[in-house]
């Protein structure tokens, strides 16, 4: 077996995790020579070191050599899966749990008490038939020791565990009552199916409904995501050193983190309820006085928050599904471009993806699209009843009032209905502004490098709004930007390119999203000093409102989600 080595003579870490997403070789994003992580999380960790040969590169990555059979005869061993690395000729083998090495030929050893294997060498403590242990993994097997102990000063323990600390090591451990297992004994093994939304299911479930395996909650192919270090009392929300179905954020039902392809995902998991919920009418909650009104949910701008906030990450980073629920799949001919949701039956979008003036029969629209071109079982598909320009737009003029609105045709009566990856954006009302500097996000499936491929999972980039003053200065765009544009950019070189067309800049206030910009153009990609040009959607918000308001008076039935109109942040 041949191993990767940095010039640095440090191993490289296969996989490993850049940008949201999963690289088992080489590559050469952001460089210009071949480099990898040396641990399996480069976005956590920020190490690296060049590859020792530079072998030649196609779009970024590099190509497997003609003939290489490494994998056809699978090499790995106890079910590990082979995984070809084209550089130096070699390959890495995916271990199964309960197996490491090279080629996966080592058995790590089983806790039962803590449902959990350890690696060879690995020490741990337990409280096995009320004795206090400490045991370790060798090749032979697990051999444990008595170890002396006191009462822990602070009983982390759930359900009724006792807590006791290893004098030699200083490790707390958790002694169980009967139907409990796991480090904080916050796992039941026994318990099948969920009550409710699942917030206290414990069981021991790790299969999604698309029979994915669960990752680890403290796996380190996870970052920004919510983890047994991110989620503040992880192990009372169930969260811990394992792989079980859990659901720690409110939401409808437990689920966990995948991998799809090779990015991180999420997915709801394949747990039955205990009992199906009873039908009731709705209760309005009654006022105590005139001058309180009843909290409503916001309709509109609300996204699946699945990830911890931590700034900006060089070249964007891979989209969780459900992140951005209003961006919309346009697949105009032989072309492609995005557009947001912003009522049921309404997509917004650029005006220049539609300049050879496409049939509407050419046009299909994909809400709730993950991976690009891939419908799944989140997806809705549509075709188009009509789309409308800004009177205004011209070919000539392709980048000024560059917005279009894009109708979609019902099925069975209805257009969009909302669920946790479709949902519209909150439009701004006419004279919203962000201050300039403020952060917003932007999203696709373009590319996030010049000349480079279109990704096939969603991307997503935090961006700052540019000042007017500074965008329309001689040196960088000068009397091309226009009034009703924006730009907005990154010192870390987050750019929409080619392929986003259309998209949103989502830009937040007090949690909820609006669209306040449409990803329009741009001298390249990421290029220093040359940021992206966005349609400024506030100074349309009339136009839109008007449009949508008459088409709905020849309509019969009501859209299942209503345009929103935002509250303003900044006179």
């Amino acid at each position: 077996l041949l191993y990767y080595f940095s010039i640095l003579f440090l191993n490289c870490k296969f996989p490993f995790r850049f940008g949201g997403v999963i690289y088992h070789q080489c590559i050469s994003m952001n460089s210009h020579k071949v480099w990898c992580s040396l641990t399996h999380n480069f976005d956590r960790d920020q190490k690296w070191g060049f590859c020792s040969s530079q072998a030649r590169l196609f779009n970024g990555f590099l190509p497997p050599r003609r003939g290489s059979s490494l994998c056809r005869q699978n090499p790995c061993l106890n079910g590990g899966v082979c995984v070809t690395a084209a550089h130096l000729n070699s390959f890495d083998c995916v271990c199964p749990d309960g197996f490491t090495g090279a080629l996966c030929e080592k058995k790590k050893c089983y806790e039962p008490l803590h449902l959990k294997y350890y690696d060879t060498g690995e020490s741990w403590g337990r409280i096995y038939l009320r004795s206090v242990e400490l045991c370790t993994c060798l090749s032979g097997g697990v051999s444990c020791e008595r170890a002396r102990y006191t009462v822990c000063l602070r009983n982390r323990c759930e359900n009724n565990g006792v807590c006791r600390m290893i004098e030699a090591t200083g490790e707390e451990v958790c002694g169980c009552i009967s139907g409990y297992n796991g480090q904080y004994c916050n796992i039941n093994p026994g318990e099948q199916c969920y009550r409710d939304s699942g917030a206290l299911y414990r069981g021991v479930a790790s299969v999604t409904v698309s029979g994915s395996s669960c990752l680890p909650w403290n796996s380190d192919l996870l970052f920004t995501e919510l983890t047994v270090e991110t989620v503040e009392s992880a192990p009372r929300r169930g969260l811990g050193e394992h792989a079980f179905c859990r659901n720690p954020d409110q939401d409808k039902l437990p689920w966990c983190y995948t991998m799809t392809g090779r990015a991180v995902s999420w997915e709801y998991c394949a747990i039955e309820p205990c009992s199906k919920p009873a039908r009731q009418s709705p209760v309005l909650a009654v006022a105590p006085g005139p001058s309180r009104r009843p909290v409503r949910t916001p309709a509109c701008g609300k996204r699946q928050e699945k990830r911890i906030s931590r700034g900006r990450i060089l070249g964007g980073t891979s989209a969780l599904p459900g992140a951005h629920p209003w961006m919309a799949a346009l697949y105009i001919a032989d072309e492609f471009c995005a557009g947001t949701l912003v009522s049921s039956c309404w997509i917004v979008s650029a005006a220049h993806c539609f300049l050879r003036n496409p049939l509407k029969s050419q046009i299909r629209v994909v809400l709730g699209q993950h991976s690009f071109n891939d419908t799944g079982p989140n997806t809705r598909t549509f075709a188009v009843q009509d789309y409308i320009l800004y009177p205004r737009y011209t070919q000539f003029e392709p980048t000024l009032n560059d917005i279009a609105l894009v109708k979609l045709k019902k099925v069975e009566g209805r257009c969009a209905l909302k669920t946790p990856f479709i949902r519209p954006i909150c439009l701004p009302v006419k004279d919203m502004t962000f201050p300039d500097h403020s952060c917003c996000k932007i999203s696709g499936w373009g590319h996030m490098h010049e000349k480079a491929n279109s990704y096939s999972h969603l991307m997503e980039g935090v961006v700052k709004i540019i000042p007017f003053d500074q965008c329309s200065s001689p040196d960088v765009y000068g009397s091309e930007v226009r009034s009703g544009m924006l730009c907005a950019g990154s010192e870390s070189c987050v750019d929409a390119c080619q392929g986003d067309s259309g998209g949103p800049l989502a830009c937040d206030c007090d949690g909820v999203s609006f669209l306040y910009g449409i990803i329009s153009w741009g001298d390249g990609c990421g290029r220093s000093g040359k940021p992206g040009v966005y349609t400024l959607v506030p100074k349309y918000s009339d136009w839109i409102n008007s449009v949508i308001k008459k088409s709905r008076k020849t309509s019969v039935n009501r859209t299942t989600i209503d345009i929103c109109i935002g509250s303003q942040c900044q006179r």
